[in-house]
């Protein structure tokens, strides 16, 4: 039998989690701040207003895992790179999935470890959500 999932890349396996975290793209000659928008153990996606030019193919990045206050660095692979247009008229966003390639393992180690613990404490709210809203439908059965 054919496994139904063999044609899903490993990557998108990986938990990932919506952040609004604080990055900055260490370029040779600048550095230019940027918003981390989802992280996995091994990406991120960053958004950044449009400049004009190409993006480099590799970047080092600092970034800061919001709440433990940590900075991370790594340094990346991008995978994709889109411009689209911006909520304000007339300006233009760049948003750049990059791999990361390497970094320090205690950085990894924390990524993977603040990853995992806001996954399961959204699971744990969601779960305590789904009891109250079934122990209040709940009600309606008693009478």
């Amino acid at each position: 039998m054919r496994d139904p999932y063999a044609f899903m890349d490993a990557r998108r396996l990986a938990p990932r989690i919506d952040v609004e975290a604080i990055c900055t793209e260490l370029l040779p000659h600048e550095e230019r701040p940027t918003l981390a928008l989802d992280l996995s153990h091994s990406g991120v996606r960053i958004e950044r207003p449009f400049t004009g030019g190409p993006t480099p193919r590799d970047l080092q990045l600092e970034l800061e895992l919001p709440e433990i206050d940590e900075i991370l660095w790594a340094r990346g692979e991008v995978c994709f790179d889109q411009v689209r247009r911006g909520a304000a008229p007339g300006t233009l966003m760049r948003t750049t999935g990059i791999r990361l390639a390497a970094a320090a393992a205690r950085d990894l180690r924390l990524l993977r470890d603040f990853i995992f613990e806001r996954r399961r404490a959204a699971a744990q709210a969601e779960r305590a959500e789904s009891n109250f809203a079934m122990s209040m439908a709940s009600c309606y059965l008693r009478g």
